[in-house]
């Protein structure tokens, strides 16, 4: 059931992006995301936020006599994570590149020419490439297809729009928690990714 949801808004979103059109959408931004739950040893540990960054395309429908706007989007992300700082001062970057899908649902107040606003984010999106820390695990052992909401707020002037947002991974990284990373006592156990996202966009 939760593959056919998943499918279901990513094709909504798909089709939202091609609907609307008449507002086009640019955007570009930061990801600052770090990788929660990772099984070292015995102990459960979150890995350092570190900078990656996303760029893609979308359309806006707004609905103005209530405020609402819907602007689902098709972006290309890194996200990066590493565990400096945390048992050593060596460097374990680990990456992974994803197709996003989100859907951005807004609700906002047109003051003249600025256009404040809250949204919510449902997102779905697709492993296409990982870093050096996941080379030797392959993709059958973990998901490629991820899941998850964001919740942020943003202003629009005029055709220039700035938000942020934290997203929440509701999938896991492996399928099984007993994958293990570079070293031997290093597994992905229930890890998953969370973070900030910042983002600036340009409507035409």
């Amino acid at each position: 059931m939760k593959k056919y949801l998943i499918a279901l808004l990513f094709v909504f979103g798909l089709g939202t992006t091609v609907w609307a059109q008449e507002t086009f959408v640019i955007k570009a931004g930061l990801n600052f995301n770090k990788l929660e739950d990772i099984q070292i040893g015995e102990l459960k540990k979150s890995w350092e936020m570190q900078t990656g960054f996303h760029a893609g395309l979308g359309g806006q429908f707004r609905f103005p006599r209530i405020g609402l706007s819907v602007q689902p989007e098709l972006l290309y992300s890194r996200m990066r994570t590493d565990m400096v700082g945390v048992l050593s001062q060596n460097s374990y970057e680990l990456r992974i590149d994803y197709i996003d899908v989100p859907l951005n649902v807004q609700w906002g107040i047109n003051i003249l020419f600025l256009r404040p606003y809250v949204f919510a984010a449902p997102y779905v999106r697709y492993a296409l490439a990982k870093g050096k820390m996941l080379e030797d695990v392959s993709w059958d052992n973990l998901n490629r297809f991820d899941y998850g909401l964001g919740i942020g707020a943003g202003l629009e002037i005029w055709k220039l729009q700035i938000s942020g947002k934290y997203n929440w991974s509701f999938g896991k990284l492996a399928k099984d928690g007993s994958v293990h990373i570079d070293r031997g006592d290093w597994k992905l156990g229930d890890s998953n990714m969370k973070g900030f996202e910042l983002s600036v966009a340009i409507l035409f």
